[in-house]
């Protein structure tokens, strides 16, 4: 789905490299794995995880080279202290 997903992107003319980021998780190791090297070939940002969904125990984190190229590091974490500043004000003003 997330390949479909980015292919959808490119032909409507946006760069998924610049416009998406992907957060996978899989209990089988081979298939996060597969999934790791797919999304790292296709040039997509993502969080691959090896772990388990339901309880959230994980055993691998692992980031794709375009996660790191461009900088999405950085920009989750200007997100989540935008999102903070917004839940602020929002508590302000009520």
């Amino acid at each position: 789905m997330v390949l479909a997903y980015a292919q959808c992107m490119l032909e409507a003319g946006l760069n998924p490299s610049e416009h998406l980021y992907v957060n996978c998780i899989d209990i089988d190791p081979i298939a996060a794995d597969m999934a790791f090297i797919q999304l790292s070939l296709l040039g997509i940002p993502a969080e691959v995880i090896t772990g388990n969904a339901l309880t959230l125990k994980c055993s691998r984190v692992r980031y794709t080279p375009v996660y790191y190229i461009n900088g999405w590091e950085q920009r989750r974490a200007l997100r989540q202290k935008v999102d903070a500043m917004k839940e602020v004000m929002a508590r302000l003003v009520v």
